[in-house]
């Protein structure tokens, strides 16, 4: 091989030129030779190259692997967390569930026992009424009867001073020389006769203040 603008020296023998093609083929096999060895480089490279890829790759999958796995393990535990939280709520659940039927059933038998004790308030209120009205009628008979005695007291006492009455001016009469024994002693029979009435109608005191009043 020659550059451009290079002159081929002159071959003035046939030694000369054979000598020249030797070294042109020679020149010629290593350039092929050298052609041949950065080829083969070329795919040593790439192929150490793609080696380190591969490599690289390999270390890329190793590690995302072990993040799966990781991920994996992970992803169990929340499960399980899931699983348990969610049997949490179940119970939850079924327990609020089981209260708010008791709590129904509380207030219904809260209202139950409402009414009953309305209608005992009631029931209670109308016996102490009755109670009350039947006491009060008793007080009533009786101050009336106590009424009817201080009455028959009050006019045995009127009759009484009355006779007394009559009895002192007869005494007086008497004393003055009239004659009037008959007189004196039918007032005397009269005058044993109201305090016996006044005897027997006397009660204790009636006043307001004495009655057993509720």
């Amino acid at each position: 091989m020659r550059s451009a603008g290079c002159r081929l020296p002159s071959l003035a023998s046939s030694v000369e030129k054979e000598a020249y093609a030797k070294v042109a083929v020679a020149s010629s096999r290593v350039m092929e030779a050298f052609i041949e060895y950065v080829v083969v480089m070329d795919g040593h490279v790439m192929a150490s190259r793609n080696d380190k890829e591969i490599e690289s790759i390999g270390s890329e999958i190793k590690r995302l692997s072990k993040e799966l796995e990781a991920t994996k393990r992970e992803g169990k535990k929340d499960s399980e967390k899931i699983e348990a939280l969610t049997e949490d709520w179940r119970r939850i659940h079924l327990e609020n569930k089981a209260l708010m039927t008791q709590m129904v059933a509380q207030k219904a038998r809260i209202a139950v026992l409402e009414v009953e004790r309305d209608w005992d308030i009631r029931r209670a209120s109308r016996i102490a009424r009755r109670a009350i009205a039947t006491r009060y009628r008793e007080i009533l008979e009786s101050l009336k009867d106590k009424w009817r005695s201080k009455k028959k007291e009050v006019s045995a006492e009127i009759q009484l001073q009355e006779v007394i009455a009559n009895i002192d001016l007869l005494n007086e009469l008497k004393d003055g020389g009239l004659t009037v024994d008959a007189e004196l002693t039918r007032l005397k029979e009269m005058e044993g006769d109201c305090e016996d009435l006044i005897a027997s109608a006397v009660m204790s005191d009636w006043s307001i203040s004495e009655l057993d009043l509720p």
